[in-house]
């Protein structure tokens, strides 16, 4: 015969609420979760989900929504985000949207709450307000990451978009190159928005004028990096510096200059952004924005498992996380020139 929660409580040598505090996610002593947990694996005790859900009304799923599964931010956090909320008993939905079709967002969140999942992580590259009101009207818990939306109303793990690109962009000066080209997504989008605008402040602070032909922006795909990439080296002057703002930017800046035979940083000095794997492996190896996508992950599920759980039912929150810069060998000194 399968073993009871009962069997659970006798062999850890709890009360059966205690159980049953603790498989539906509550907060225990940390010396009865140890029990609690050792007895479940001597018992091989397997949580009946169905019933469990009648009982509580819960589904004990959450939704995961990110712009595309080809996308490296979105997936790249979402390990992190499953084996976090899985310790606390979640098994998680996860979906992708257009982000080229404004009804995409909604459709797909739509479909998340019909099935009735207890939180949602997203991803919101163009969520509109009016796309949340069915979440917000049920009560269903949402954290944003990457972007930040309806602040007052839903959590939100970002990381602080225009400090890291200030930096980036102030490395660059501090090796002497004025002319500094910037491939980034669409404008209207707010983390766009920020890393253009510590662009902007770099070349401000050290007196450079902006240039607009030197901005290179359409949307967050290779194919956009690649063709940002021909329009700054096909200019009269093209730029003696390149900083890609994302995964799929990089990879398609990189796969033009390769075609090209343009040698890093002999003929341009390079930053790119997100991915360390591609950083390294490339000769020279890459400076390179790096996000903590660990701890993006990590805080959006605690977030989210907060609300759930009904831990914390205050305001929104947001929790902005710092990125760093991963020093390479693709950026040329120029400053004594």
């Amino acid at each position: 015969m399968s073993s009871t929660i009962k069997d659970v409580a006798r062999r850890a040598g709890v009360s059966i609420a205690t159980v049953s505090k603790f498989i539906n996610g509550g907060n225990v002593l940390d010396e009865n979760r140890l029990s609690i947990e050792a007895a479940v694996r001597e018992l091989n005790y397997q949580v009946n989900t169905v019933a469990r859900g009648m009982k509580t009304r819960k589904s004990m799923t959450v939704g995961v929504l990110i712009p595309s599964l080809a996308d490296y931010f979105g997936v790249s956090i979402l390990a992190t985000i499953d084996s976090e909320l899985f310790k606390h008993g979640y098994s998680t939905i996860i979906c992708d949207y257009s982000e080229n079709d404004t009804e995409s967002a909604r459709t797909k969140l739509e479909f998340l709450l019909n099935k009735q999942v207890d939180g949602i992580i997203m991803q919101p590259i163009n969520v509109k307000i009016s796309d949340l009101e069915r979440a917000e009207s049920q009560n269903t818990p949402i954290v944003f990451v990457d972007v930040m939306v309806g602040e007052d109303l839903f959590d939100s793990v970002v990381i602080n978009n225009t400090d890291i690109t200030r930096q980036i962009t102030q490395h660059l000066i501090h090796f002497g190159h004025r002319r500094i080209g910037l491939i980034s997504g669409a404008s209207g989008i707010l983390t766009t928005d920020d890393r253009i605008a510590g662009y902007k402040k770099a070349l401000d602070m050290a007196g450079i004028p902006f240039v607009q032909e030197l901005l290179h922006q359409v949307n967050v795909s290779e194919e956009s990096g690649y063709s940002g990439m021909k329009h700054l080296m096909d200019l009269p002057e093209p730029p003696t510096a390149v900083f890609t703002t994302g995964h799929d930017l990089m990879a398609g800046a990189l796969m033009y200059m390769n075609e090209k035979g343009l040698r890093i940083p002999e003929d341009i000095s390079f930053v790119g952004f997100e991915n360390q794997t591609i950083a390294r492996i490339y000769h020279p190896k890459l400076t390179i924005g790096v996000q903590p996508i660990k701890k993006i992950g990590l805080t959006a599920a605690t977030m989210l498992v907060e609300r759930m759980s009904g831990g914390y039912k205050g305001a929104g929150r947001l929790v902005q996380l710092k990125a760093s810069i991963d020093y390479g060998a693709s950026v040329l000194d120029r400053s004594m020139e």
